[in-house]
């Protein structure tokens, strides 16, 4: 049964982009945590999508610190290195690369048939940057057409021309170390816990030259593996089945020397089993009655000669309520949840391993230990303001406070530079509210306040911003919508400074309410209500929250 569903994952993989953008003939995949002054690959898949095209040209302009190293060709016969030229366009006064793909080559390109470009990419900047591209289907000198995509993360202002937004990330000391699986290096994992409602098993991975199953959960009972996680040849994430009913596939590109966030949900209600990479569902599978969730083993390998699998800040939770709460804490070591509980933190050093393996709790061997640098950091402090006659009292929570060293309150005023105005060392054995004055100018209209956080390894961490205006303070804070876009649920999260009365509400873009999902008194505090749009079609929508002092709108989108 593996053959069969890997069958219908390529099928899915080259045919079924996404049906809410029908239009679309290209797929493009990035990676979401990128390292400052790194590599990393993009994947952009397409088709012949004119039958009569004999070219397609592809134009690429990265930022200036962006480097393209080599572009890399997959179609179904080979895996190749394609030349790329730099030429000035004077119809967009740009400098752009081109690749040239000549489609009348049959052995390559045939009519239906889909094919994948990698681009290998190095970032010189330490926060951001971006690239531009779009394609041309030749016949001759006659443009027949576009590479065509309605995706709102990638859309520029100018028609048929998209644009790429790349974030980096500094490593933190945070991170410590990281599990190195070579070739013969097994972990495994046995998941003999007790739980309610979900059990989530998440990780952070790294892959380098290993096109292989990096995991596979085996059934300890009958020695057989169940489900398998693999990286195949166009560098996809493939899962795969023994007998289960497969509810759900998706695929996912994964760009070597990149971490990726992934969780599995081992739902005892439901009877399924639901995998996640970077917040995005991949697969669901309908569990057979025969399988005891408390009878696997997660058992993680590597099988590549030169290839190497990388694992950091492994968890295993009973997961009570919603998945949310993954994606908030997946960043930092300490995991905040009030209705779930970790069972298991793996961070990966020589005392914590020896430990666990003397305990019976994993076994493994040829594991090796390296210096991390996946995306986890301190957390930042949480700041509040509270008035009174002559000052503004400023509390935070410590953050990571583990990792702190000092805090130091910063003030800006209107639109000048934050400067510091007060400073408390850290306590690092527990948690607790800090708190400092600070004067009030009334002659200014407004006030900035922020928490600056400064770590042990001399790194630097800030708080959110707290802004002042005219003696009140913004008595909201509006998160984005997770996940976005969203199908067909999704949270909306926010935070109330002090106890108010709330309105939560949703708006179609004609203005029009479609949804109250509250309305009376919260405390202070972080509240989240769901939005289920199950039936309403696709599109753009607007959330809004509403207090008596403030008012705040946030977009988001509904894919289906």
């Amino acid at each position: 049964m593996f053959k069969q569903i890997n069958i219908m994952l390529c099928f899915l993989l080259f045919f079924a982009f996404d049906q809410a953008t029908a239009q679309a003939n290209f797929k493009i995949f990035s990676p979401n945590f990128i390292p400052s002054n790194g590599s990393f690959e993009i994947s952009i898949i397409t088709s012949k999508k004119f039958p009569e095209a004999e070219k397609l040209n592809i134009f690429i302009s990265p930022d200036l610190s962006l480097i393209i190293n080599k572009i890399i060709l997959l179609t179904n016969n080979e895996n190749l290195e394609i030349p790329f030229q730099s030429g000035f366009l004077e119809e967009y006064s740009e400098q752009f690369q081109k690749i040239s793909l000549d489609l009348t080559d049959t052995a390559r390109f045939s009519d239906g048939d889909f094919f994948q470009i990698i681009i290998n990419l190095k970032s010189t900047s330490v926060n951001s940057n971006n690239l531009k591209f779009f394609g041309e289907f030749l016949r001759g000198d006659e443009l027949l057409g576009y590479l065509v995509n309605s995706e709102s993360k990638i859309n520029s202002d100018t028609d048929h021309i998209f644009n790429l937004s790349f974030n980096y990330y500094q490593k933190y000391s945070t991170a410590g170390d990281a599990a190195s699986l070579i070739q013969g290096s097994y972990l495994n994992i046995p998941l003999v816990y007790n739980f309610d409602e979900v059990l989530a098993l998440e990780f952070w991975m790294k892959e380098k030259n290993s096109s292989s199953t990096f995991l596979e959960i085996i059934n300890w009972e009958t020695n057989r593996v169940e489900y398998s996680l693999s990286i195949n040849d166009n560098q996809m994430l493939t899962l795969s089945s023994m007998e289960d009913e497969l509810l759900l596939i998706k695929f996912f590109f994964i760009s070597q020397n990149v971490w990726y966030h992934l969780n599995i949900n081992f739902e005892k209600e439901k009877s399924e089993l639901s995998f996640f990479c970077d917040g995005n569902e991949l697969a669901r599978f309908k569990v057979q009655n025969k399988i005891e969730f408390d009878n696997l083993v997660l058992h993680f390998q590597n099988e590549k000669q030169n290839g190497e699998v990388n694992l950091d800040q492994l968890r295993v939770i009973n997961l009570n309520q919603s998945s949310s709460a993954l994606n908030r804490n997946k960043n930092y070591v300490d995991y905040s949840d009030d209705s779930s509980n970790v069972i298991l933190q793996m961070n990966f050093n020589d005392i914590e391993l020896i430990n666990l393996l003397n305990n019976k709790t994993i076994s493994y061997e040829k594991v090796r230990l390296i210096k991390s640098d996946a995306p986890i950091f301190p957390k930042s402090p949480q700041i509040n303001v509270r008035l009174s006659d002559n000052f503004y009292e400023i509390e935070w929570e410590g953050g990571s406070y583990e990792d702190a060293v000092q805090y130091v309150l910063e003030r800006a005023i209107d639109n000048n530079d934050f400067i510091g105005v007060g400073k408390v060392a850290a306590d690092n054995n527990l948690i607790h509210m800090y708190s400092l004055l600070s004067e009030k100018i009334e002659q200014y209209e407004i006030v900035y306040f922020r928490i600056k956080q400064i770590n042990k390894d001399g790194s630097v961490i800030y708080s959110d911003a707290i802004k002042v205006g005219q003696g009140i303070v913004d008595d909201l804070i509006i998160g984005q919508n997770y996940p976005n876009p969203f199908n067909p649920t999704t949270l909306i999260e926010f935070e109330l400074i002090q106890d108010s009365d709330v309105e939560v509400r949703v708006y179609n873009l004609a203005g029009k309410e479609i949804a109250l999902l509250h309305r009376g008194f919260l405390s202070r505090g972080v509240h989240q209500f769901v939005f289920d749009a199950s039936g309403f079609s696709s599109g753009v929508y607007l959330y809004q929250i509403t207090t008596p002092l403030s008012s705040q709108t946030r977009k988001m989108i509904l894919t289906k």
